[in-house]
């Protein structure tokens, strides 16, 4: 018969896995919220985009399936910078909760862009993302209900390696990247997953006051389907812009942005699940806002090719 400590491990080996697979799905690759909101964070697919944030401070707060307890729920803060010389930094903090398991981690991205052409610009970035889970299982039903290990349990402490590459020029993009290099373990010989992203994107001027925006996303990781996000996106005059995401059997949703003021933007995406998840839920939210805490050096700046 198993004892309990047995169960509890191979429930929190179990948990720890869930939640490596669900974050490693999303748009860090267990360092960002989620796939379908990575324009107005462009650093969580590539650390090749640190730098390229158009704005150098911004927060999102990511509530997916709203209804179903233990769904996602996650917090970001993203600061980036591009000096003079084409260095971009980039350092994020998030905290992302999927049911008993929360995970907290710090990522810092480091890119360099070269001037390859008269136009294009190739970016190469490297990231290391510290962190560590904690699952609370205060929640859950046991015969033994003395023993203090099932209340709360610390995962181990991991460091995961990002590196990615991006081609680009004021009308496009394109590149790919790989995530978790150094496949972190998790528990007891369980590692955190590799992904390979492959992205791109282009700018279509209408007029001198509407732009439209484009983009794709498809993602692999071992063992599971691809998944493919597709983005269109009008803007007038980047003061507003009113969008759409879709995701082949995953999603469909509107994306907005406002941008009251120089410094400071807004904006907002609702996803509707194309799933068997619709009996359950009906909708996802993403709120977030950005904006420069000092003043930028207009000299040198990177192309609008995000959000």
């Amino acid at each position: 018969m198993k004892t309990t400590k047995t169960i509890l491990a191979m429930r929190f080996k179990s948990l720890l896995v869930i939640t490596a697979a669900t974050l490693g799905l999303q748009l860090y690759g267990q360092q960002h919220p989620s796939l379908d909101n990575y324009l107005f964070t462009p650093v969580a697919i590539s650390p090749a985009h640190a730098g390229m944030q158009d704005q150098h401070l911004t927060s999102i707060v990511d509530a997916q399936w709203v209804g179903l307890k233990g769904a996602p729920r996650t917090g970001m803060v993203s600061m980036d910078h591009l000096n003079l010389r084409g260095l971009g930094l980039n350092m994020s903090l998030i905290t992302d909760q999927v049911g008993p398991a929360m995970t907290q981690q710090l990522a810092l991205s480091a890119a360099y862009h070269l001037d390859v052409t008269q136009t294009g610009r190739l970016a190469t970035g490297l990231r290391f993302t510290m962190g560590n889970t904690t699952v609370d299982l205060i929640d859950e039903t046991y015969y033994d209900q003395i023993d203090p290990n099932i209340y709360n349990l610390q995962g181990p402490f991991r460091v995961n390696v990002d590196i990615g590459s991006t081609y680009y020029t004021d009308a496009f993009y394109a590149g790919a990247s790989f995530k978790n290099v150094n496949r972190a373990e998790l528990y007891e010989s369980n590692y955190t997953a590799q992904v390979l992203q492959v992205f791109g994107g282009y700018n279509l001027d209408l007029t001198k006051k509407w732009t439209f925006r484009t983009s794709f996303l498809a993602s692999t990781i071992a063992n599971t389907p691809m998944d493919v996000n597709l983005h269109g996106f009008l803007e007038h005059k980047s003061a507003w812009g009113l969008g759409a995401h879709f995701s082949p059997n995953d999603e469909a949703g509107l994306l907005f942005k406002l941008r009251t003021s120089k410094d400071w933007r807004f904006f907002y995406q609702y996803n509707y699940p194309l799933t068997d998840l619709v009996y359950i839920t009906r909708s996802s939210h993403v709120v977030g806002v950005s904006f420069d805490v000092v003043q930028r050096i207009e000299s040198f700046t990177s192309p609008r090719l995000f959000l």
